[in-house]
């Protein structure tokens, strides 16, 4: 598979989880990959061929810079991954302030920055297929659940956003969607849960399937 032979492609929360496989599946692809993430995602990047820079995507310019090198180092931005995201646990009521805030910092305004500056460069190529975008929302962008009312916001608020830029930059050959994950087994799911691995295997079963995915190409068919 080439689909995306030649593309320019960036992803945030590249370092562990969705974004390092979706990383490794870019590179399959053709894609030269620049990942960002706070976390240290120099192995990832060496393992697809690509490089890596320390992201904060609560930064406009962490993510402003992130942008500028993938045009720097390659003339254009193709493909924009925005898959940094963190989730917290806990009752509405029972949500500690600063909390809800680091929710709604790193998956509202982390996805706003990415389409804004992955907007502004994606702009720049030429017409009429300028680029895309993909935002991770969640299963929990769509519906309500339970212990998990800030994510719960964020992911809708992601759903939003992803709505009125494809609206706005579909015109200009700039599609934008949204992916909705339903329970996959990540590092940041797996730490949410590391304590209570019944109350996993019980979230899981409300799914269709009965069951937990994993981020890669072996769980393709079972991803929601």
């Amino acid at each position: 598979m080439n689909s995306l032979a030649g593309k320019i492609a960036v992803v945030t929360g590249g370092a562990s989880g969705i974004g390092a496989a979706t990383a490794r599946l870019f590179a399959e692809a053709g894609a030269k990959v620049v990942l960002g993430d706070v976390q240290d995602g120099s192995a990832v990047a060496a393992e697809v061929g690509g490089v890596f820079q320390r992201t904060d995507v609560r930064r406009s310019e962490d993510v402003a810079a992130l942008v500028q090198r993938a045009v720097r180092e390659h003339g254009r931005l193709d493909v924009l991954f925005n898959n940094a995201g963190i989730e917290r646990h806990a009752p509405l009521a029972a949500t500690d302030d600063e909390m809800h805030r680091e929710i709604v910092d790193v998956n509202v305004n982390g996805v706003f920055y990415g389409l804004k500056h992955g907007l502004l460069a994606m702009a720049q190529n030429p017409g009429p297929v300028r680029g895309s975008i993909v935002n991770t929302a969640s299963v929990a962008g769509l519906v309500g659940t339970v212990m998990l009312g800030s994510y719960n916001a964020s992911k809708h608020a992601v759903v939003g956003l992803t709505r009125t830029a494809a609206l706005e930059y579909g015109p200009m050959g700039i599609r934008v969607n949204a992916v909705c994950p339903g329970i996959i087994r990540t590092p940041m799911l797996l730490q949410g849960f590391e304590t209570t691995p019944e109350a996993l295997d019980a979230f899981a079963r409300v799914h269709a399937l009965k069951r937990a995915s994993s981020p890669g190409r072996r769980s393709r068919s079972t991803a929601a």
